[in-house]
């Protein structure tokens, strides 16, 4: 399993936040899933749009594209 983190500053500027976002899977049957973090639900979610891969890279493209969808990072204006 590897675990994406977001680092930035809270909301002073003074101390720096990690917030986890997406992680990869490795399953038993040697496939990688896409999950993604939900606020609301507090717990891992599998990415609707994504399919179980050989390799991680194509999931990595599937959180370019979430990303404006909000899966994975939450725009600020």
């Amino acid at each position: 399993m590897v675990t994406l983190v977001e680092k930035g500053q809270d909301w002073s500027g003074d101390t720096s936040e990690e917030r986890a976002f997406a992680q990869l899977r490795y399953g038993v049957d040697g496939m990688w899933t896409l999950y993604y973090w939900s606020e609301e639900l507090g717990r891992w979610r599998k990415y609707p749009q994504s399919v179980r891969e050989n390799s991680p890279v194509p999931l990595l493209a599937d959180i370019d594209r979430g990303a404006a969808d909000g899966y994975f990072f939450t725009l600020q204006t």
